[in-house]
């Protein structure tokens, strides 16, 4: 097992912050008054193999996902992309092929930033990750929970 890789296996979750690509769009003044957030969650499998691979669907964080802590893996499969609107402080289920998440706004930082919390379960219901993080709208988060065989499970998530 890498350095790397034990240090995501010991935090159990690890956070990364991707460089923007949407402006901001989120926040507090809707048509309700409600606090909302609209976000993407992108569910991801890494492992190595003898020859690179990344969906398409994956290019907006392709980058990222060639820079290590990732870099110890070169091949990623998209399994499922959603989208949700996220009220404040109302629990979202992300539907996930492996396993389940919740996502749940916390507030909207200087107009620009959006904080959320993320839980996710494995596919026996134990949780695997909890965090708490606030990102500049557009920007994206990933989410690791190390498998065996030295394979990943990610969730990434943007939101505006």
């Amino acid at each position: 097992m890498t350095g790397r890789r034990w240090l995501a296996v010991a935090a159990g979750v690890l956070s990364i912050a991707i460089a923007g690509v949407r402006p901001a769009a989120a926040g507090p003044n809707d048509a309700r008054g409600e606090v909302t957030a609209s976000c993407e969650f992108f569910e991801i499998s890494a492992k190595t193999g003898d020859k690179p691979a990344i969906d398409g669907e994956l290019k907006r964080v392709e980058k990222k996902l060639k820079k290590p802590p990732f870099s110890t893996w070169n091949q990623f499969k998209l399994l499922s992309h959603s989208q949700k609107s996220l009220a404040k402080k109302k629990a979202e289920v992300i539907g996930l092929k492996i396993g389940s998440a919740t996502a749940t706004l916390v507030e909207i930082v200087d107009k620009s930033k959006v904080r959320l919390t993320i839980a996710i379960d494995d596919d026996k219901g134990k949780q695997v990750a909890t965090n708490t993080t606030t990102v500049d709208a557009g920007d994206f988060m990933i989410y690791v929970h190390p498998l065996a065989n030295n394979e990943g499970h990610l969730l990434s998530w943007t939101c505006n």
